[in-house]
């Protein structure tokens, strides 16, 4: 993020298809009205399996947050946008890892997992790197986004 002064950082889990947690728009409100004092600057990492529950999230906070960026699902979505109140939005920022792989584990345990059924240690896939991510420039006096662009870096050959 391109920004001059503090940045406040808030790492929520949803709860559709996860593991049972806080209600994370109870837990957003609760977070943001503590580190608003402190910056307007903020970056919300939302760690779901439900693009719909980030978006609705990222809705929720709209104006409140400079960036919503959902993480899990490690696959870059391509629904950057800056909502109306100001705040930078992406399903998913993507994963930094193996790019040949199955979220960065080696397919043939993971394709064979996905077909027995059975439980079989991962071990992570080695070859060609990609790195996702994203850039978000914002006003570090509203905190309002002002830009937001998907990286996307690959190599070609692996190790």
């Amino acid at each position: 993020m391109t920004v001059k002064g503090p940045i406040g950082l808030i790492n929520l889990q949803g709860r559709i298809y996860m593991d049972p947690a806080d209600c994370p728009f109870k837990a957003a409100d609760r977070e943001l009205a503590w580190i608003r004092k402190q910056t307007k600057t903020i970056i919300l990492d939302f760690h779901a399996e439900a693009t719909s529950e980030k978006n609705a999230l990222a809705w929720y906070t709209d104006g409140r947050v400079s960036l919503l960026a959902g993480t899990h699902t490690h696959v870059q979505t391509a629904d950057e946008r800056i909502l109306p109140c100001g705040t930078a939005y992406i399903s998913d920022a993507g994963m930094t890892g193996p790019r040949d792989s199955i979220i960065g584990m080696d397919r043939d345990i993971a394709t064979r997992r996905l077909i027995t059924g059975m439980p079989e240690r991962f071990e992570v896939c080695i070859g060609a790197g990609q790195i996702n991510a994203v850039h978000v420039k914002a006003d570090p006096g509203t905190g309002r986004a002002l830009l937001i662009r998907r990286i996307q870096l690959t190599e070609e050959t692996g190790p």
